[in-house]
C-alpha cells in the first residue's frame, strides 16, 4: 500500500507510463505465443481459495483483485475544475462467501474500490471510489419446482444483471458496481424459459465530496424510499441458437435536488448467436415514459418524459485461423430535440453498463447510452489460444442537435454548432497467461473531435487520447 500512497503524492507523466505498460503488455503474450518466451506452463486447474483453505461442502469463499493504470489527455468534458491531462492508478477488490443450506443460502460480498493519483483537475466520483462497503448481503430461498420450474426468492441487497445490461448492469469495467436492496423472487425451467420480478431501493454511494473521494475515505453505503426500482424481466429460446427478452422497469425518484424520475421503460430483445462459419446478430428496442426534470436544480420544471433507444447489429465470425469475427451495428438514444416545449424525450439509460459497445469507462466514457445516433464497425480476432484482439471505429452523433452531449456535459442550445462529436477509435488486447486466473489487458481510445466539440460554446474542442493497463487475479 506504500507504493500506491507514492503515487498518490507524485503525478504520472501519462505518455512515458503508458507506453510503457503498453509495449510490456502486447510483448509478453504474443511471443509468449511464438515460443519465444519460455515459461511454466499454467495449471491445469485455476486456483481456487476455497480450495486451498478446505471449505466444507457448504461454503465457497473466492475473491478477484484488480490493479489498472489509466491515463487521459485532451480532457473532453466541460467542467472548468478539470484538467486537460488526467492519470490514476484505481484498484478494485472484491470478497465473497456463498452458503448453501438446500433450501436456505445467502452470500455476502465486500467491494474496496480506490484511486491513487488524483488531485484537484482529476476526475473522481463514486463511479470511482467505494472503499471498503457492502457489495452484496442476501439470503436466499429455493422455493421448490412446481408450475414447470425452479422457484427462487431473495431478500437483501444484491448486484443485478439482466438481458444485454444495456440497462441493469453488475458493472465489469467501471471501478465500483451498482447494487440494489429489496426483494427479488425468479422462475426458470429446464427449457431455458425464466421470469424475474423484483422491488428494490438502488444503494447510494458515500461519500459523495470530493475531497473525502480523493483520500479515499470511508462511509457507509445507504438506500432511501426517495429512490425506487422495479419491474420485471422475462426470456425464452426459439431454438438453440435464438433467444427473446421482454421486461418493463420503473424507476421513482422524489426528494430535493434530484431530478424527480417518475419512468417506465418497457422493451424487447432478440438475438441469434453464432459460431465459426455462421453469422449472428442482435436487435433490442424500448420505450421510455413518464415525468422528469431536466437537471437537479429547485427551480427546474417537471416535464412529460418520451424518450426511446434502439440497437441493432449483424456480424460474422470467419472459420479460418484466428477466427476473425466483423460486427456491424448502430445505436440510437433520443434526445430533448427542443429545451422550450415541456417535455423531455432524453433516453434514461437507468442502472445499465456501456463498456461492453461503446468503449472504457472510468476516466473515458466519452459514449452513453443519451442523445445518440452512433453506428460502429468492430472486429476482433484470436491470435492465440488465449490471446484475443479487438479494434472498433463508432462515428459519435447527437441524435437531437440542441440538447446536451450527456457525457461531456456541452450543449449548444441554438443547435447551430451541428450533431457532429467526432469519430472514436477503440483498441484491445486481453491476454490469459493463467486462464480463470490471472487475466492481463491493455488499450486505449482515440476520439477526433467534430464539429459540434469545435463550435458549442462550452466545448473544448481538441482530440482526445485514453490509454489503460490493467491485470486482474482472480480466485
Amino acid at each position: 500500500m506504500a507504493a500506491f500512497g507514492f503515487l498518490g503524492a507524485q503525478r504520472l507523466s501519462p505518455l512515458p507510463s503508458l507506453s510503457a505498460f503498453l509495449l510490456l503488455a502486447v510483448a509478453l503474450p504474443l511471443t509468449a505465443q511464438d515460443g519465444k518466451t519460455k515459461s511454466a506452463p499454467p495449471p491445469s486447474q485455476p486456483w481456487r481459495l476455497s480450495q486451498a483453505v478446505g471449505c466444507p461442502p457448504w461454503l465457497k469463499v473466492s475473491g478477484e483483485h484488480r490493479t489498472r493504470f489509466e491515463t487521459l489527455n485532451g480532457q473532453f468534458r466541460a467542467a472548468p475544475t478539470l484538467a486537460d491531462t488526467d492519470d490514476q492508478v484505481m484498484l478494485r477488490t472484491l470478497l465473497r462467501a456463498d452458503v448453501d443450506f438446500d433450501p436456505v443460502g445467502g452470500t455476502v460480498e465486500v467491494i474496496d474500490a480506490r484511486a491513487y493519483g488524483s488531485d484537484d483537475g482529476s476526475l473522481l466520483d463514486t463511479s470511482i471510489v467505494d472503499t471498503v462497503d457492502l457489495l452484496q448481503a442476501h439470503v436466499t430461498f429455493a422455493l421448490g419446482k412446481f408450475a414447470g420450474g425452479e422457484h427462487r426468492l431473495l431478500a437483501g441487497r444484491e448486484a443485478l444483471d439482466l438481458g444485454s445490461r444495456r440497462l441493469v448492469a453488475r458493472n465489469a469495467y467501471r471501478n465500483t458496481i451498482n447494487s440494489f436492496n429489496g426483494v427479488d423472487y425468479l422462475w426458470q425451467d429446464d427449457a431455458g424459459t425464466s421470469a424475474h420480478l423484483f422491488w428494490t431501493l438502488p444503494t447510494m454511494r458515500r461519500p459523495g465530496d470530493f475531497a473525502s473521494l480523493r483520500d479515499n475515505d470511508h462511509d457507509w453505503d445507504d438506500q432511501d424510499l426517495d429512490l425506487q426500482f422495479m419491474g420485471g424481466h422475462a426470456g425464452g429460446r426459439f431454438d438453440e441458437r435464438t433467444h427473446w427478452e421482454g421486461y418493463a422497469y420503473g424507476l421513482y425518484e422524489h426528494g430535493t435536488n434530484t431530478r424527480r424520475r417518475r419512468l417506465v421503460t418497457p422493451g424487447l430483445r432478440l438475438v441469434r448467436t453464432g459460431k465459426p462459419g455462421q453469422f449472428f446478430g442482435e436487435i433490442e428496442a424500448a420505450y421510455q415514459f413518464g415525468e422528469s426534470k431536466s437537471s437537479t436544480s429547485v427551480t427546474a420544471p417537471e416535464l412529460d418524459h418520451s424518450a426511446w433507444f434502439g440497437h441493432v447489429s449483424v456480424g460474422f465470425t470467419f472459420d479460418v485461423a484466428w477466427q476473425p469475427a466483423v460486427r456491424l451495428a448502430y445505436d440510437y438514444a433520443s434526445g430533448d430535440s427542443d429545451p422550450n416545449d415541456g417535455d423531455n424525450g432524453r433516453f434514461d439509460t437507468l442502472f445499465g453498463a456501456r463498456r461492453f459497445e461503446y468503449g472504457p469507462t472510468g476516466l473515458w466514457g466519452a459514449v452513453a447510452r443519451s442523445n445518440l445516433s452512433s453506428p460502429e464497425l468492430r472486429v476482433s480476432l484470436k491470435p492465440g489460444k488465449n490471446v484475443r484482439v479487438i479494434a472498433a471505429y463508432r462515428d459519435v452523433r447527437l441524435a437531437a442537435e440542441r440538447d446536451t452531449w450527456t457525457t461531456a456535459g456541452v450543449r449548444d442550445s441554438s443547435g447551430s454548432a451541428g450533431d457532429h462529436v467526432g469519430q472514436q477509435v477503440e483498441l484491445r488486447l486481453q491476454w490469459d497467461p493463467w486462464p480463470k486466473n490471472l487475466r492481463i489487458e491493455a488499450g486505449g481510445a482515440y476520439l477526433v473531435a467534430g464539429r459540434f466539440q469545435e463550435d458549442a460554446p462550452n466545448g473544448r474542442g481538441g482530440d482526445s487520447r485514453y490509454g489503460y493497463v490493467e491485470m486482474v487475479w482472480t480466485f
